[in-house]
Formats: C-alpha cells, structure tokens, sequence
C-alpha cells in the first residue's frame, strides 16, 4: 500500500482520463488500487480485473470498473509514474517552511523513495556513522540498540543541555524513543502516556533493553498531578507529516478541519505543561510535522496568551530556525539517506 500513497496523485491523473467527476470516491479507490497493482505487483492482470469488478458489485458499478481496466490495460504502456507529481496541499505546506529550492526538491524527491532505518545505540560506539550513536537498522536490531529516525535523535541531543535537572516528565513518552535517549545521558524520566498499546510496546522496549525507567498511564490533560517541574518534554499528538517517507499516506490526509483540532489539543497541552512548570523551568515541545498549524501556529497562539513565556535559541547546524521554533532540515542528512521531519522549539518560563 506505499506504492499506492506514494503515486497517489499520478494514478489520481490516469484515472481521470477515463472517468468523469460523477464518478463515486469508492470506485476511484478501487481503481487506483488496481493500477498499483498493475505497475507494482507480479499478480496476472485478468485476475486483477476479476477481482476489482467482482468487489465493487457491492457499489453497482462493476461495469464501469470492468470497461474502465480493460481500456487502461489496452493503453498502460503509453502511461508513465516516472513524474514525481504530489498533492498540491503536501507542497504548499513544505514551501512555507523551506525557502531553498534544493531542500524542497529533496523533500518531494523523497516522497518516491523507500527511506533508510536508523537504530540508536545505549552507549557511545566508534563504529556508529553519526555522533558514535546512530547506525542503519538493515537487517537486525542490535542488543543494546533501539528504533529511531536520526532527525529524532538530532533533537534530543540537541535540546538536552536546557532542561534544568535531571529529573524529567516525558509527555506522550510511549513507545519510548526519547526517553530512553534522555536516561542515556543521564536523565531520570518519568514517561506518561494515555494509549496502552503504547505502553505495551514501550515496556517491550525497556525490558529489552534493560532500561530503568517507568511508565503510568495517564491522560495528560484531565489526570491529576500534584507537583512541579523544571524540565518537561511534550512530544504531542499530531498529523504526522513529517513521517511522509516511512508513512506516504499521510501526504494525501492533509485536512485543515483535523489539523486544527490537533492544534486546539497541542495548545491545550501546552497550556497544562506552563501550569506544571516552574519558574524558570524548560518545557520543549515537539511534533513530527512541518504543516504551520501544528508548529509555528500553535506556539504564536501560547506566546499570545503567555508573556511570561521566551523561545530559545538551538544551535544545531542540522535544523532550520523558522519562526518561532526550528524544523530538522533532511537534506542535512542527504549523504546518510535524510531524515523524517521534525519541529521543535524550547520554551522558558520567566
């Protein structure tokens, strides 16, 4: 099914030449399903087209998906997927960010290619390719390594000399990438997380890894916690975006309607991490999107409401300063195969 995101809208420019706007969702799904399968997969062509005109008898239009195949098998030679044609939405939200044309045209250039995997080790290893930590994930995870892209790990490494203890709260911590990242330098975590699922694997990770750290379960924003700190960690809910690479169906579910519900929930959460924070204390929020509602919209609204709040200042030559906060660049990491993106900023509380 990456195929089909990843050409999503070239197959959407195929289909068109044979149908017409009446033509109902369901069925322009099941075609282009099918073209996938034509250009992607070694199944027979007639068992394709059995199989798709069968299926949408249950729409009634096992006619028109029948004649619409057969005419699109006649001429599929003369079709080409070579163009790298991406939804309009996905784009504009990339030009917003990154202003250079040879970023953006490595970003949409990556959407076509299958992105390389990263395993992040517990302790410093000369044989690691980037900061004695990250390696490629090919074939097996190693012992003592863990699952996560190098942008993730660029930002953690990144941010961690602000936060003012050791002691942290790790918001929407599970599966746990970050927190066991953080507990490597040195940090004591305590991770909290509302989905079990979650927690499941999270708690997979840290047995597995022989990780001292706990987990509770907790809705962040309706649980009750009785104390302050000076260092949080809000890795909030978001559309996931910048997982376009290792996920290419988000590139074709950009909803404005969802995005800001997303950013009501991100500011909402915001707003109780201010209340547990110290005077003084670090909160540093992050989502893997680069879309301006949940970034940079989202912390323009909190430093609206917060005058006691400042943004500061990351050095990192593998990010983009933008705003109000700082995206991960992946072309930074073109010679290692790129990067997911990130966006992270790092508030103080005066």
């Amino acid at each position: 099914m990456q195929e089909y995101y990843r050409q999503i809208e070239n197959y959407e420019l195929i289909i068109k030449k044979f149908i017409n706007d009446k033509t109902p969702q369901s069925i322009k799904i099941i075609l282009k399903i099918c073209i996938t399968l034509v250009f992607h997969s070694k199944k027979p062509h007639y068992a394709i087209v059995n199989e798709a005109v069968e299926f949408s008898k249950r729409f009634q239009k096992e006619s028109l998906v029948n004649a619409v195949l057969r005419e699109f098998l006649r001429k599929h030679d003369s079709f080409s997927i070579t163009e790298k044609n991406i939804p309009e939405m996905f784009k504009t939200s990339c030009d917003k960010v990154f202003t250079s044309k040879k970023i953006r045209s490595y970003i949409c250039d990556s959407v076509f290619n299958k992105p390389n995997s990263y395993q992040i080790s517990l302790k410093n290893d000369e044989n690691n390719f980037y900061k004695k930590r990250v390696a490629f994930l090919e074939d097996n995870l190693h012992i003592d390594y863990f699952v996560q892209d190098i942008g993730n790990f660029e930002i953690i490494n990144a941010i961690k000399e602000f936060f003012n203890d050791k002691e942290i709260l790790d918001v929407c911590a599970a599966p746990g990438g970050k927190s066991i990242l953080l507990s490597t330098y040195g940090f004591k975590v305590e991770a909290i997380d509302k989905s079990q699922s979650q927690i499941d694997k999270f708690k997979q990770n840290i047995k597995r890894l022989s990780v001292d750290i706990k987990i509770v379960k907790k809705n962040f924003l309706s649980a009750k916690i009785n104390r302050k700190y000076n260092s949080i960690l809000l890795d909030a809910p978001c559309s996931a975006l910048g997982t376009f690479r290792r996920n290419p169906d988000v590139i074709s579910k950009i909803d404005k309607k969802k995005l800001k519900v997303n950013q009501d929930i991100q500011v909402k959460m915001i707003d109780r991490s201010l209340i547990l924070l110290n005077k003084g204390g670090i909160l540093v929020y992050i989502v893997c999107s680069f879309h301006y509602f949940e970034t940079m919209g989202v912390i323009d609204k909190i430093l609206q409401k917060h005058k006691n709040i400042t943004v500061e200042n990351i050095q990192s030559d593998k990010m983009i300063k933008k705003e109000n906060g700082y995206f991960i660049n992946p072309y930074s990491f073109k010679e290692y195969g790129g990067s997911d993106i990130f966006f992270v900023t790092v508030l103080r509380k005066q």
